[in-house]
């Protein structure tokens, strides 16, 4: 195994690990609340920025407080659902089952995550280095990569290369 592999390991073992204390229910309340978060930022940001003081000089800086307001906002909000969510998943006795929920889920967004990364770095000589063709995990996260190729946008996806 190489650096490589262990990084995978860790990364994956993290996200089970941070899924599973916080449970299935609020993992995917969180990233429901992320998802409405980008999209009302992305849809209302511009609105939100015209209203405030003119102390803020630029458009710019407007547009970008806007967004981080909304972003922040739904946060707030989603917190306080998902530890009221939480509070009845575990007085209902389902504690168990949401933790195992939360086991998928976090590996599921390990996976992910290192497929981001791994995307990421076939834009780089990385994958030529000893580290990652010795690796016994980069073959598979390679074929994923190379299968979302098609997917990603062509400026980007010409620029990945594992060879």
């Amino acid at each position: 195994m190489t650096g490589f592999d262990y990084l995978v390991l860790i990364v994956l073992g993290l996200s089970v690990l941070l899924a599973v204390l916080r449970g299935g229910v609020s993992e995917i309340l969180s990233l429901a609340a992320w998802v409405l978060g980008f999209w009302l930022a992305q849809r209302y940001a511009p609105q939100l920025g015209a209203m405030l003081p003119p102390d803020v000089p630029t458009t710019e800086l407007r547009l970008i407080a806007g967004f981080v307001g909304i972003l922040l906002g739904v946060w707030f909000v989603s917190a306080i659902i998902r530890i009221t969510v939480a509070q009845f998943v575990k007085a209902t006795g389902l504690a168990p089952l949401d933790r195992m929920i939360g086991a998928l889920f976090g590996l599921v967004r390990g996976v992910l995550i290192v497929l981001a990364l791994v995307i990421v770095a076939g834009m780089t000589s990385l994958p030529r280095q000893p580290i990652w063709q010795d690796a016994m995990f980069s073959p598979p996260f390679e074929a994923m990569a190379v299968t979302l190729k098609p997917w990603l946008p062509a400026q980007l996806a010409s620029h990945i290369k594992f060879e």
